[in-house]
């Protein structure tokens, strides 16, 4: 998104079945925007700053908010707990794969889902609050060289779309939905005709998980260099192995990983940006930010909308993911006072696993070739620096299912190698624990008292 585009989100008003509402104001740099925030429930992040309210029984609570991106924020209410009462709205299910028109709280007409972002993608279609920023009649993606009729932008890469076509007008597999949420054509036209720019929408996709409590087997902890770490299930939330979990520790590097979570979140992947005398695609970019730690990237993705500004939108993101005791003061993550604890990293390493899986994947990238703009090739080798954090998913097939642990490392002399003395452990604990729960021995196989995370 051009940094000269602002969009302002319009005041609305919620009834008092709202679980929660919260406002924040901060000024985002030199632009003095103001950022704001709304509802959430404890047991889902949002991506606000939290300061939980509650009306009075009877009256509902208005809000006048202004950015120059989309809100987004992610919890469990339901739709019917989010529709106001004047107004339109616009709910998305992506359980029921519909998508409902509200107009003055009446639901007035409903479209059937046809795909929504691509699972592990850069377009996966995240829960939340948004809000229209941008509608067109066609936008051409330039990246996948496909055209988006009827297409209603409401985040950087999220679209409500109409059927794609291609330069020779002959329409995309069914299954393409870009970034957003694909209707028919004609169904994409009516929304479009029924929206304007700031018109709020709801993305529903609840966190659900039928994983029970995984049983480990009582191995030591390995010996680690770490101040602080946590081995911890990503879909539960149960706390296999900790130490200094609350401590807060500079965090160098890892903080690129809420720089490439904002830029997804903020940045069109079509649009290019010039680094070291080369242009490329901003998705291409990532490569580079989260393999070698490039600074002189991850200064450029903050310049989109300013530094200070999208600074300012790294802690309102960690904030909004109840991360309390989190800070950053730059996008590199050069600056010592980019701050977190074991417990903050935690819930960002399930966000990421759950809605942006490619960031991580990404991270874990071995080498990979950028082509420039000028068709140069620039060829990425995946770095490690051996002091300080990081951030890793892990997975171990349990009984035919894929269990996934974050293992977050602070303060280390040798983040790398204290990974995977902690990934080891997980994977050989969780591997007995499976072979003791399937004996005769049911004392063996009770489930110890873990420490839950809520998520």
């Amino acid at each position: 998104m051009p940094r000269d585009h602002f969009f302002d989100w319009r005041g609305f008003k919620f009834a008092a079945k709202v679980l929660v509402l919260c406002i924040i104001a901060g000024t985002l740099g030199r632009y003095g925007l103001m950022y704001a925030a709304q509802s959430r429930s404890a047991s889902g992040p949002s991506l606000v700053l939290i300061q939980e309210t509650r009306p009075a029984p009877g009256k509902s609570l208005s809000l006048t908010l202004s950015t120059s991106t989309s809100r987004h924020i992610i919890n469990t209410l339901t739709i019917a707990d989010t529709v106001p009462p004047t107004g339109k709205f616009i709910a998305a299910d992506l359980q029921s794969m519909v998508l409902t028109l509200y107009q003055e709280g009446v639901a007035i007409a409903k479209y059937p889902i046809r795909a929504k972002g691509e699972v592990r993608s850069p377009y996966q279609t995240s829960p939340g609050f948004y809000t229209v920023l941008k509608k067109e009649s066609d936008h051409f993606n330039s990246i996948e060289r496909i055209d988006l009729p009827w297409s209603i932008q409401f985040s950087g890469n999220y679209f409500i779309h109409g059927g794609p076509y291609g330069n020779d007008g002959a329409p995309v597999a069914s299954s393409y939905a870009g970034g957003g949420i694909e209707l028919s054509t004609d169904d994409a036209r009516s929304v479009y005709e029924f929206t304007e720019t700031g018109t709020n929408i709801f993305v529903y996709s609840p966190i659900r998980t039928a994983l029970s409590s995984l049983v480990l087997d009582a191995i030591p902890a390995p010996p680690i260099s770490a101040t602080a770490y946590m081995v911890a299930d990503v879909d539960t939330g149960d706390v296999f192995l900790e130490q200094n979990v609350e401590h807060s520790f500079s965090i160098a590097s890892t903080t690129r990983l809420m720089t490439a979570l904002v830029a997804n979140n903020a940045i069109m992947f079509d649009k290019k940006i010039a680094v070291a005398k080369e242009t490329f695609f901003v998705g291409d970019l990532l490569y580079p930010l989260l393999m070698k730690s490039d600074n002189i990237i991850a200064k450029g993705l903050a310049q989109t909308h300013g530094t200070e500004g999208f600074v300012d939108w790294m802690n309102v993101t960690a904030k909004s993911l109840d991360m309390q005791s989190t800070r950053f003061v730059d996008a590199m993550g050069t600056s010592t006072e980019n701050v977190s604890n074991a417990n903050d990293l935690f819930r960002l390493a399930s966000y990421l696993a759950r809605e942006k899986p490619f960031i991580l994947d990404i991270a874990n990238t071995p080498s990979k070739e950028l082509i420039a703009d000028s068709g140069n090739v620039r060829h990425i080798e995946n770095t490690v620096i051996e002091k300080g954090s990081s951030i890793s998913v892990v997975s171990v097939p349990v009984n035919g299912v894929e269990r996934r642990a974050a293992v977050i490392v602070l303060n280390s002399e040798n983040y790398a190698a204290d990974a995977q003395a902690l990934t080891d452990w997980f994977t050989q604990s969780a591997l007995q624990g499976t072979d003791i729960a399937g004996t005769a021995c049911l004392t063996c196989a009770i489930i110890p008292p873990y420490r839950k995370i809520q998520l």
